[in-house]
């Protein structure tokens, strides 16, 4: 979520001529060595091969020689056929595929793994780069303290020897937390933001290793009990707890044979 100052701002009526200093050929022969093999998508061909930055800079029209805009609006256009094969991006594959699984085999990722994929998430966009977020490791008997405290925080008492087998649903729980900096540039609800991002990088990290999740959260998440039990501090909010386990092979077989289309995605997509 970095801002970027406008890299077009105008710089005055005369326009210098692009250096010669081969500053943009060693930067196109970087971009040329690193997607040698072919495999990337065409951007980074065509970053490859194109015309450097400072060249299509001055190559482009003053503002007061750009077209005007057309007064009525267009809408996105659809008529360039997309060089986009989402089977065929392992990337792309574990976005589109992702399911939320709400019953899981015992079978979970060990804190090494989870080390090594959260690892992989902190590249979450991150304004300022405050990193706020973290996750909470819940296993064993500390899932029955877990569901403890949701008795407490809802008023539910139980008779003798029962417990609150929500907690239960998976052998390994993961809270999240955001936990804001104070930066007069970066507002709470971005940071906010940034923690759920994390969150969900590590839904489909874990769906690409294999794992399936379920992100569950409710009403009583952030009341006083739960709130002490997960030691949280003023600013700080408990997100949630993403429910991880193996998938169940009868889930694999259902996922295999479905054909439930993903939403339309022009409702997402607009244009000024």
């Amino acid at each position: 979520m970095s801002k970027h100052k406008d890299s077009s701002e105008h710089r005055g009526s005369k326009r210098k001529k692009p250096k010669s200093d081969g500053a943009c050929e060693v930067t196109k022969g970087r971009v040329r060595a690193h997607f040698l093999d072919g495999e990337t998508g065409p951007w980074a061909k065509k970053l490859a091969a194109g015309p450097s930055a400072e060249e299509t800079s001055a190559a482009a029209p003053a503002p007061d020689e750009q077209t005007a805009l057309p007064s009525h609006r267009l809408g996105p256009d659809y008529s360039a056929p997309s060089s986009i094969d989402i089977v065929a991006d392992p990337v792309l594959h574990a976005i589109s595929t992702r399911r939320s699984i709400s019953k899981l085999d015992p079978e979970t990722p060990n804190d090494s793994d989870l080390r090594e994929l959260i690892h992989a998430v902190s590249s979450v966009a991150d304004h300022k780069g405050l990193k706020p977020w973290r996750f909470i490791i819940i296993r064993g008997d500390d899932r029955i303290r877990l569901g403890a405290a949701l008795d407490e925080a809802g008023g539910v008492h139980r008779k003798s020897g029962e417990i609150n087998e929500k907690p239960l649903r998976a052998e390994l729980l993961l809270a999240l937390v955001a936990a804001p900096q104070d930066n007069p540039k970066v507002p709470e609800w971005e940071q906010h933001a940034t923690a759920a991002g994390a969150g969900h990088l590590l839904e489909l990290a874990l769906w690409q290793a294999g794992w399936g999740v379920m992100w569950r959260s409710g009403n009583l998440t952030n009341e006083p009990a739960v709130r002490r039990l997960h030691r949280l501090k003023g600013q700080e909010l408990l997100m949630g707890w993403l429910y991880i386990g193996a998938v169940p092979e009868r889930y694999r077989q259902r996922m295999a044979n479905s054909t439930r289309p993903l939403p339309d995605p022009e409702q997402f997509l607009d244009t000024l």
